[in-house]
């Protein structure tokens, strides 16, 4: 079993929260510093992101990781569009 199957939801949200905090504060430095630093701080953590893959499983899952992490980037957007009331048109492709 993998580590997230192994944790508790408490334990899951515990993670996420310290995650979420983490990127928080280096959106948040970014967002003060202006627009290229802000696009500075999302090609870089996608960079990053996309490094840690190679080094998490082998080749045969590469393509699985990178259609989760797209999924989750989209139901994040979705999901601040929610909370902000934005009401721009976002089309998402999935495949069952």
């Amino acid at each position: 079993m993998n580590q997230a199957t192994d944790m508790s939801k408490e334990e899951l949200h515990q993670l996420t929260s310290e995650i979420m905090d983490s990127l928080k504060e280096q959106w948040d430095k970014a967002a003060e510093a202006g627009e290229d630093q802000l696009l500075h701080f999302f090609t870089a953590t996608a960079y990053t992101l996309g490094s840690f893959i190679p080094f998490s499983m082998d080749a045969t899952g590469y393509g699985a990781m990178t259609m989760t992490i797209v999924d989750s980037l989209t139901n994040g957007i979705q999901r601040s569009m929610e909370i902000t009331g934005d009401r721009a048109t976002m089309i998402k492709i999935v495949k069952e």
